[in-house]
């Protein structure tokens, strides 16, 4: 792909530019954009034209792709342009342009492309994706260490009035382990609401601290906040502590805040299924 001022850079005179148009050597994909006839419309060939059309920095899920967090290009290419433009072109690839200046901690080049950096353009999907899908990205970074969640407070707070960071507020907080006490809470929440009786809360059993218990049921039930698996040895232990409450012939449960957040219906569903198994074994 090449520009007309680009052209003009290399030593090209407006003439010889016309001329390969002219001979079908370049396809005009925009006002002043052109790919050779010899190369294929890949996608990264499509990332730089929508990026030399619009003169805009990629974003949200395009930049997803770009950074390696989702697996294929967005037929419409996402992207920031600045407030000032007066217009972004028109052109063969399809673009999603949003108008917003972008504080440049937030932007960085990738392959000769200017890109929201990792934090700002996870922050992004939480809107652009279903959120269970933004979640599993997320976490999956944070698990890695591809961002760290101190990177993305930061970028939430340099963004926090841009369009679309009502949920990112949320999942930042939830990464930084306020989840783990918020998933007790919304998990009384549920029991009060749908007037769920019968548990305690905060029981030992063999010596183990267990979050709600049904005693007369033998139900047991365990919440986590949305990163709990971040460390190996809490995962053996709650995997040891699962298997010791099947062999005493309880119920063991396990929510996680995301469920918790977002999926409350169907947790319960899951409870009021093992309670009425547990009273009709009785």
């Amino acid at each position: 792909m090449i520009t007309a001022a680009e052209a003009v850079d290399l030593g090209m005179s407006a003439g010889e530019a016309r001329g390969k148009l002219a001979a079908g050597l370049w396809i005009p994909h925009a006002r002043g954009v052109y790919l050779s006839a010899e190369h294929q419309m890949t996608d990264m060939a499509r990332l730089r034209i929508a990026v030399a059309a619009t003169g805009g920095v990629v974003d949200r899920t395009a930049a997803a792709w770009l950074l390696g967090f989702l697996p294929d290009l967005p037929d419409i290419i996402t992207l920031s342009i600045p407030r000032s433009a007066h217009g972004a072109a028109h052109g063969a690839v399809d673009t999603s342009c949003k108008r917003r200046s972008l504080p440049s901690e937030d932007v960085m080049a990738t392959r000769g492309v200017p890109v929201t950096r990792e934090a700002l353009t996870l922050l992004q999907l939480a809107s652009a994706l279903a959120i269970d899908e933004a979640i599993t990205i997320i976490d999956r970074a944070v698990q890695t260490e591809r961002v760290l969640v101190h990177e993305l407070r930061a970028s939430l707070d340099r963004n926090s009035g841009a369009h679309g960071m009502r949920l990112a507020r949320v999942l930042v907080a939830a990464a930084e382990d306020d989840s783990e006490s918020e998933a007790e809470r919304l998990f009384v929440r549920l029991l009060k609401q749908y007037r769920i009786s019968g548990w305690v809360q905060q029981q030992w059993i063999n010596g183990v601290r267990m979050d709600f218990v049904w005693p007369e049921l033998g139900i047991v039930v365990s919440v986590h906040g949305w990163m709990f698996h971040r460390r190996y040895d809490r995962w053996d232990r709650d995997l040891r502590t699962a298997n010791m409450l099947g062999l005493m012939g309880l119920l063991p449960l396990s929510f996680p805040w995301k469920r918790l957040r977002f999926e409350e219906e169907s947790v319960v569903r899951e409870l009021v299924a093992a309670i009425e198994s547990r009273q009709s074994v009785d």
